[in-house]
């Protein structure tokens, strides 16, 4: 069956082939989180069961809005990722009506967005997982009205990109990313010239600059709707605020060479594949008679679009914020594809990438799956701990103080992996309401939480205690359980 989606004004209809595009990308996206779908792991930031607060002082406030009305709060163990997964299928099937690319072109591009796994950084987060994925879409839809714009397009856009950015603020350089891709074809093609390219450029930055004006107005009403302060945890990592511009930009330069020279965060190497692809396409691009510097140029803009927050922020980020990539590498692929009349190759090559990518996923998963296993024993032998020196204890009446972090030992645990195979015994240098949270939703204890005043004591008794894993470093002191996991307090240990 076919139909034409007219209120998306899509150059080509939606049709059987379109399916097939679908299925690649599910299958691809499957692969990548086989191990998180089928084997769910509680990570970091996914031990409380209300982000309400949270993601509203964040300015997040349409994922807050998504999970208190429509969503499951915070997220359901399969579902949650499976959602995201068909949601981002949709999404990149759309990427490939946008630039109109071939059948096979179309399966080899989706096949390679999923193969990064910049987006196994995003869903170790499940309580975002499937509302990042709606980001990213409504990232994809708002590109199609930039054609053939109008007054009730340009709404559309705002409307469309507005949505996006209240659940993820930098998911609208997705769209930046692909609008380049949109711009290289058709340079490559003779279908714009260097007037009709600034044209398009133009229109863009102006109503995603409106529409993150509007988005900003918007997390402030809802702030102070709900009574939650904005957060500064954006404000404080801009780095051009707090580094001397020398400093800033030999940190750029390091950071945007680690990405080029196989030293970026684990399993985002791939990423360096873009360095022979532009070599690959700028060959061919020479040895055409017309339109050689806007091909050049605009390839160019797509390869450094990658960076394009890290260049405004002004600091190194974690990969999860690397949105871009993931769309950057596939873009590359297929134009070079192109340039060189690749088809069945092109598909057989996607596919070597995806395997290579999966694994790297998949292992990410498992490093925080046993990482999980190491927290349980750790939580196992302290609760055996309490009750062999105070069969008496109670929970429920008696407060428990954890004092420092520990750092079970986990041989799967990788360096560079952000927060893949951490600790929540770890996590901020000791974070007792992440443990109290942890050993509540683990089902393996339900702390009282101390007073301010007897935090205070216990931070002083804790300190004439030996640590963990010696047996006296669990005491009773004023009434308050202290467990000593390390010497070093952190100010979360509270």
């Amino acid at each position: 069956m076919t139909m034409s989606i007219y209120n998306l004004h899509l150059k080509r209809h939606f049709s059987k082939n379109d399916l097939y595009i679908f299925i690649a990308a599910f299958l691809s996206y499957t692969l990548i989180f086989g191990f998180e779908l089928t084997h769910f792991t509680l990570s970091i930031d996914e031990e409380s069961f209300d982000n309400f607060s949270q993601t509203i002082s964040l300015g997040r406030w349409g994922h807050a809005l998504l999970r208190h009305y429509i969503l499951p709060e915070p997220f359901v163990p399969f579902f949650t990722l499976s959602l995201a997964l068909i949601i981002l299928s949709i999404s990149s099937t759309l990427a490939t009506n946008y630039l109109s690319l071939s059948f096979e072109k179309s399966v080899a591009f989706v096949i390679v967005l999923a193969a990064l796994p910049q987006m196994a950084y995003q869903f170790e987060f499940s309580n975002q997982a499937d509302t990042v994925a709606l980001s990213t879409l409504a990232s994809v839809l708002s590109l199609q009205f930039l054609k053939k714009i109008n007054i009730i397009k340009s709404l559309i856009f705002i409307i469309l990109t507005v949505f996006s950015l209240s659940i993820y603020q930098s998911m609208f350089l997705y769209a930046a990313s692909l609008l380049c891709i949109w711009l290289s074809l058709s340079a490559i093609n003779k279908e714009i010239d260097f007037k009709k390219s600034l044209q398009v450029t133009t229109t863009y930055s102006i109503l995603t600059l409106i529409s993150l004006i509007i988005n900003a107005s918007l997390a402030n009403f809802f702030s102070r709707y709900y009574n939650i302060p904005i957060s500064d945890y954006l404000s404080e990592r801009i780095g051009w605020k707090i580094a001397s511009t020398e400093q800033i930009l030999r940190n750029l330069s390091s950071f945007i060479w680690d990405y080029f020279s196989f030293n970026a965060d684990y399993g985002m190497n791939l990423f360096s594949l873009s360095i022979p692809l532009v070599i690959a396409c700028a060959i061919k691009i020479l040895t055409k008679p017309s339109n050689k510097i806007l091909s050049l140029l605009s390839i160019i803009a797509l390869l450094m679009s990658t960076f394009l927050l890290y260049i405004g922020i002004g600091m190194r980020l974690p990969p999860r914020t690397m949105t871009q990539a993931p769309v950057v590498l596939a873009g590359l692929f297929i134009l070079a594809s192109i340039l060189w009349r690749l088809n069945i190759t092109a598909i057989l090559a996607s596919v070597i990438i995806l395997f290579i990518g999966s694994s790297s996923s998949n292992k990410l998963f498992y490093s925080d799956y046993m990482a999980r296993e190491a927290d349980k024993n750790l939580s196992s032998q302290i609760i055996n701990t309490i009750y062999s020196k105070y069969p008496q204890f109670k929970s429920e009446s008696t407060p428990i103080f954890f004092y420092g972090s520990y750092t079970p030992f986990n041989s799967w645990r990788m360096k560079r992996t952000d927060i893949f195979g951490r600790s929540f015994f770890e996590q901020d240098g000791g974070n007792n309401g992440r443990m109290y949270r942890y050993l509540a939703m683990s089902n393996m204890f339900n702390a009282k939480i101390p007073t301010r005043e007897q935090v205070a004591n216990s931070r002083i008794n804790g300190s004439t205690l030996p640590s963990w894993p010696n047996r006296d470093s669990i005491s009773i002191m004023d009434g308050v359980l202290i467990v000593k996991l390390s010497d070093k307090l952190s100010q979360y240990n509270k």
